[in-house]
């Protein structure tokens, strides 16, 4: 029982990533804008009129960082359709920032994101069923998308979680200090630094 509760108060210590938005795109600008005009019907229906999908969620990016957060939603909406993976992960991000849809929907918005090969839209996706969020926890699906963002997609911070899960035994059958150290050190060596912390903890176990 000890065992247990001291499994879990590690599990949630190491675990304090939350999805986020992760695009590699341009940083958050500081300067406070300018109050943005209502969106019209005619930027509704043609807003990325004219761009590739990936030049649609580029200026969906532009958008967001100017806090101009419904034109960056249509953006990012008008590449998700198009199948553009980094866009649905933008826009679940931002769905989730804003608070503007139910976490079950920003869940499925992540899952289209993976399985268009994203590697933010796995982590994501993977976070929310390792925390129970719009779903109930699911650790072996939330393993599965680490594995996938980790080992296809090169997502260091998978890595990381990955390592927690072998750990702790969520989603597999035993806890594997061996395996779990494999996925710190491939973490760490992306340069998450959560993955050599948890490398040197873990220690020789």
């Amino acid at each position: 029982m000890k065992r247990a509760i001291f499994q879990s108060i590690l599990h949630v210590i190491i675990f304090m990533l939350v999805a986020a938005f992760a695009s590699g795109c341009a940083a958050q600008k500081k300067a406070t804008p300018a109050p943005q005009k209502p969106v019209t019907q005619a930027e509704v229906k043609h807003i990325c009129d004219g761009k590739t999908p990936k030049e649609c969620n580029d200026t969906g990016v532009k958008f967001e960082n100017s806090k101009d957060y419904e034109r960056a939603k249509l953006c990012y909406q008008k590449a998700c359709d198009d199948n553009e993976g980094i866009a649905c992960s933008n826009l679940g991000s931002l769905h989730q920032k804003l608070k503007s849809k139910e976490e079950s929907e920003i869940l499925t918005i992540f899952a289209k994101s993976c399985k268009l090969g994203n590697k933010y839209g796995c982590y994501n996706a993977a976070n929310f069923y390792r925390l129970g969020r719009g779903t109930e926890h699911d650790f072996a699906a939330a393993r599965k998308l680490y594995e996938k963002s980790c080992l296809e997609l090169n997502h260091a911070q998978s890595c990381s979680n990955l390592g927690g899960m072998y750990q702790f035994s969520l989603g597999v059958k035993t806890d594997d200090s061996k395996t779990a150290k494999k996925f710190y050190k491939m973490g760490c060596e992306m340069g998450d630094e959560i993955g050599c912390r948890n490398l040197s903890l873990i220690g020789d176990e």
